[in-house]
């Protein structure tokens, strides 16, 4: 309980908001329904502001208190730029700093009802063993004879080892998940680019008709954007940004309407890019296949999303987890009862409440990361789409400032 204590009073103390600095950033999206900014809007230098817009810190700054949970994951997608590594390599020094962001980390407030369960534990371990080495004073409990609660560390030592494998199997694979999501979306970004780009080269007479083809491709790339994304965040800003893109078309509405708009996007993509007046068809056919690699991305993205890591293993490294955890207090008693250091058995709680906290936050990072998609900056991602097809369309040449 101490440990909790301690958290919330960081919490109060170092990161309650300021009313007197500047709002220098964009207003963020709080709720879950604020639209986000539209594709055609210009974009905002990074650089404005000591906060990187978008993030954890910004949202705090913003909302007044410390989104956590579910709230938090949409403020974790991270778009470093420069000034970001330099901050980022020079961070690993700032031991203090490093320290007092424990009370800001949403990993923490996620893990205090296991920390305080173990650590509920370790104070009646505490209790019940005081009561019985001294007494309570009261014939009643003490006539009842109570025993010592307390265990060998040999069984601990022996389990350590594979509860530490289960944890980094899970870890690993929770990470290469997003791994996977994110070179996916690499992919995407990539051809979605080269679509427009090759369509603009063999099709340099007719630049409205290719202006409408980038409007498709980035349309199918905001498509895999809004299914991989939650409805309640992404739904209204998805049909805004459509209608806003496609006003003078009914292919937007099209695609609104369907009862699968990936797919229906993906068949759209491919018979524009067929309708351009291309003089070789083979360059056609050669574009085609950057199509072709949507789709498998695509289908690489949906196959993380609907398939999570086995359940088996999840709950049966979360209950291992548990079970080791809840019982380490009554080792812990044994270890710190043969042993002179400072505090003797009473070194128990902290002992158990830290290495619960690390534990368990092991586990909950596999957690964070097993679904990739909602940490991911897929807004940014279909943003530098459209500006990068708006270039090589050469209707639209925004500056390296926007």
């Amino acid at each position: 309980m101490a440990v909790i204590a301690i958290i919330n009073a960081l919490q109060c103390h170092a990161f309650a908001p300021s009313r007197t600095l500047l709002h220098q950033h964009q207003s963020l999206r709080s709720q879950s329904n604020t639209p986000a900014r539209p594709p055609l809007a210009k974009k905002k230098d990074d650089d404005e502001g000591n906060l990187r817009e978008g993030s954890l810190r910004a949202a705090t700054k913003e909302l007044g208190k410390v989104p956590y949970g579910e709230q938090s994951r949409k403020y974790r997608r991270t778009v470093f730029r420069h000034k970001d590594w330099v901050a980022h390599r020079s961070s690993s020094s700032r031991i203090i700093s490093n320290l007092q962001s424990i009370a800001f980390s949403g990993v923490v407030r996620q893990l205090k009802p296991q920390v305080s369960a173990v650590a509920s534990v370790a104070a009646f371990v505490l209790s019940w063993n005081w009561a019985a080495t001294h007494g309570t004073g009261l014939p009643l409990i003490d006539n009842l004879g109570l025993r010592v609660l307390a265990l060998p560390t040999l069984p601990f030592t022996l389990s350590s080892p594979a509860l530490g494998l289960l944890l980094v199997f899970r870890t690993n694979a929770a990470y290469a998940r997003w791994m996977c999501g994110r070179d996916a979306w690499s992919r995407i970004v990539g051809h979605a680019k080269n679509l427009v780009r090759m369509t603009s080269v063999f099709c340099p007479s007719d630049t409205d008709a290719v202006d409408d083809f980038s409007k498709v491709v980035w349309l199918y790339c905001r498509s895999i954007m809004n299914k991989l994304s939650s409805p309640l965040e992404d739904e209204e800003v998805y049909q805004e940004e459509v209608r806003e893109v496609f006003q003078d078309s009914p292919i937007g509405e099209n695609i609104l309407s369907s009862s699968d708009r990936v797919i229906s996007a993906w068949k759209e993509l491919s018979i524009q890019l067929h309708s351009l007046p291309a003089s070789d068809p083979k360059s056609l056919i050669e574009t085609d296949k950057s199509i072709i690699i949507l789709g498998e991305c695509t289908a690489i993205c949906e196959k993380i999303y609907s398939s999570p890591v086995p359940l088996v293993y999840t709950r049966h490294t979360a209950r291992y987890l548990s079970v080791w955890a809840l019982l380490l207090p009554c080792a812990l008693y044994t270890a710190f009862s043969n042993s002179p250091a400072a505090g003797g058995v009473w070194a128990v709680l902290p002992a158990s409440a830290i290495m619960a906290f690390f534990l368990f936050g092991v586990d909950e990072l596999s957690m964070q990361l097993e679904e990739p998609f909602s940490l991911l900056p897929m807004q940014v991602f279909c943003d530098e789409i459209f500006y990068a097809n708006k270039l090589l369309v050469g209707q639209d040449k925004p500056s390296l400032n926007k």
